[in-house]
């Protein structure tokens, strides 16, 4: 991560502008980035596809971020990061501007990732911007592969389905506890749909849709560490699209994409240290209401287990999880091993299994943007899929 320290620089250009009297605060402003390519394969029934893939172990982007000492322990700071494709050396799509499905192709560098400007001080920190979402901590501190590459849990994939703001949220004003609560943290949030007071779908009142309020509260001391969270973005019965999740219901493959109502996201996150091993765990439900019809409410359930285990300049790999919707059910295991060649560089390898079961057709493909994704079909109901990564990460 290189450093790029401006501290009275500001007051330079001041100075050079003819204004020698004004005294501005010291700050500091950091460039970083991830770069991370693979080769990536991945098999369902309906065929294989392989090829050159980002983000197999970490989510390749760049960013800004700086802080500024405002004085009486009290600091601003601001944060810009995008995601990247390395592969073609485009940005990567994922902005939302409203919190429902308007996602902008990939093309130029967006700040899709984090856009926050920040006051922090013995309160704790007053976020507002764009920022990754209460419920997203329980999930990504719950993954040995770091919601990365084709090792990612598998209840990611069917939260991501559910709702645009399972990640992220824009226009949202965010609160984290202070960091000196004997172990306790937390972090609250609330974010704005910026919709019209008029505004309808179908002749339906949308004016409140993609509002988000969630929240997290966990314990951290010593080697544990254990995390509670609940999120409800709002959408109006039968107005909000559904992505395709994989599992029997919303979003099937080769089903029309349904509609439905508000998306509730409940978790229960774990991890014990125990020095040779780290064990992490999760279990949550990502519920749906009025999918398809007024009054159908339908809920994902899963758990994932994963143990991140250092050997020497080696990090071991595995997760085990399972999701069910009704009847459907989808089990994945996986398998990796990350080499650090430095702190900044490190080769890796990564290989997944999914298995479904009562009408799902979920497959080992890569998390994230710019993923290769799957051959798709109804061959793949029932079926299995397999995929791997090898590849390449430098951080900066």
């Amino acid at each position: 991560m290189t450093h790029l320290k401006k501290t009275l620089l500001a007051c330079a250009a001041v100075s050079a502008l003819g204004a020698p009297g004004l005294a501005l605060a010291q700050s500091s402003v950091t460039l970083f980035g991830v770069l991370d390519l693979a080769y990536e394969n991945v098999k369902t029934n309906a065929g294989r596809v392989s090829g050159v893939s980002p983000s197999g172990n970490s989510a390749s982007r760049l960013g800004f971020r700086g802080v500024e000492d405002l004085g009486g322990g009290l600091s601003a700071g601001f944060w810009l990061e995008g995601a990247i494709n390395p592969a073609s050396g485009i940005g990567s799509s994922g902005t939302t501007t409203n919190n429902q499905r308007s996602d902008i192709a990939a093309g130029g560098l967006t700040f899709n990732r984090r856009a926050t400007v920040s006051l922090a001080g013995a309160f704790g920190e007053l976020r507002i911007g764009r920022d990754t979402t209460p419920s997203w901590q329980n999930y990504l501190n719950a993954d040995p592969f770091a919601a990365a590459g084709v090792g990612t849990l598998i209840l990611d994939y069917t939260g991501s389905a559910a709702t645009n703001t399972f990640v992220r949220a824009s226009n949202s004003v965010g609160y984290f506890l202070p960091g000196n609560l004997g172990g306790l943290y937390g972090q609250a949030m609330l974010a704005l749909g910026n919709q019209p007071s008029n505004a309808t779908i179908n002749s339906i009142d949308t004016s409140s849709n993609g509002r988000y309020a969630g929240a997290r509260l966990g314990y951290k001391q010593g080697p544990l560490d254990v995390a509670a969270a609940y999120t409800r973005t709002t959408f109006a019965g039968l107005t909000q699209s559904l992505g395709n999740n994989g599992l029997a219901g919303p979003g099937t493959t080769g089903a029309a994409t349904p509609l439905a109502g508000d998306m509730a996201d409940t978790s229960v996150y774990g991890s014990y240290d125990f020095g040779p091993a780290k064990v992490m765990g999760i279990v949550a439900q990502q519920k749906l209401s009025n999918v398809a019809t007024t009054g159908n409410d339908l809920s994902t359930k899963g758990w994932s287990l994963g143990v991140n285990a250092p050997v020497g300049a080696f990090n071991v790999l595995a997760s085990i999880g399972q999701v069910k919707l009704g009847s459907a059910k989808a089990q994945k295991l996986a398998l990796g091993g990350i080499y650090n060649l430095s702190k900044r560089t490190a080769a890796y390898a990564t290989v997944a299994r999914v298995s479904n079961s009562g009408g799902a057709s979920m497959a080992a493909s890569s998390y994230g943007s710019g993923a290769l994704g799957p051959v798709t079909g109804t061959s793949n109901v029932n079926g299995n899929s397999t995929g791997f990564d090898i590849g390449l990460r430098v951080s900066f």
